[in-house]
């Protein structure tokens, strides 16, 4: 019997607790700061069984998985003093590694499942499958979480912290900062009666994004600011590019730098 005990049944942790605790020989225990998910979670069958944090040493579990935001992870792992395999879900990975330093079998995670919607209720909107999951740490812990997260039937790879937190700046952070100007641009330029009558499938999927919870965005932007602050300065100078063609009405080569652009983003697909 394999047994994953889960800190925190907010959307990805209890998405994790769930898929795995529908997996032949394995039994999911969980926690979270909230005694009514707790309840909720049992009655559903997301999780077989609770646990008590300041008993974690004497738990006979194959993994630790730390689900909370990126702020209370850190404190966890900074009093967590455990031999068990630990692995955190958190999109932010230096500062993360750093709070883990001193113990022995931890692996900073980061599955690339999230949803705009929070709480045990947003686990319906986690998808797990073909989803990169990028693991830091030495080889051997790598492949053990690998193993033992195969249910979730994720891309796993291994990855170094710094260049991890540089890319998802870029392709995340900066992204969510971006979508939120463009809702703060429509706010202050449109008013709240014409906004809806303007407002088309092009800038709802734009900004989908910017729906997601504050507080655990504004941990996340802060944790990374040093890279999303850089992210950002390099989309300002693309946006500035652009901008400078209208301005100079340059038919030729705005149509090259959209085609480009489209080129690059099929290749995305």
């Amino acid at each position: 019997m394999t047994r994953i005990a889960i800190w925190g049944l907010g959307a990805i942790g209890a998405a994790m607790a769930e898929q795995l605790s529908r997996t032949e020989g394995y039994e999911v225990l969980g926690f979270d700061i909230d005694p009514v998910t707790i309840r909720e979670a049992l009655a559903a069958g997301v999780i077989q069984g609770a646990f008590n944090p300041a008993e974690i040493n004497a738990l006979s579990i194959d993994l630790l998985v730390v689900a909370v935001p990126p702020t209370e992870t850190m404190a966890v792992l900074r009093d967590l003093q455990t031999n068990n395999l630990v692995v955190d879900v958190a999109s932010i990975k230096q500062p993360i590694m750093q709070a883990a330093d001193h113990l022995p079998h931890f692996v900073g995670g980061h599955p690339m499942a999230g949803t705009d919607q929070t709480g045990f209720l947003g686990r319906k909107k986690v998808k797990f499958d073909q989803a990169s999951f990028f693991l830091v740490g030495n080889d051997t812990d790598c492949r053990r979480i690998m193993t033992l997260l195969s249910p979730l039937d994720s891309r796993f790879e291994t990855v170094d912290a710094t260049e991890h937190d540089a890319l998802i700046a870029l392709t995340s952070d900066a992204t969510h900062l971006i979508a939120q100007a463009l809702v703060a641009t429509l706010a202050v330029n449109v008013s709240g009666e014409a906004r809806p009558s303007f407002i088309g499938p092009g800038f709802r999927d734009t900004t989908r994004i910017a729906a997601a919870n504050p507080e655990l965005w504004t941990q996340i932007l802060l944790a990374n600011r040093v890279a999303t602050t850089e992210a950002v300065t390099h989309f300002m100078i693309e946006l500035q590019r652009l901008r400078d063609l209208l301005v100079a009405n340059d038919a030729e080569q705005l149509l090259a730098a959209l085609t480009a652009i489209q080129q690059i983003r099929r290749e995305l697909a």
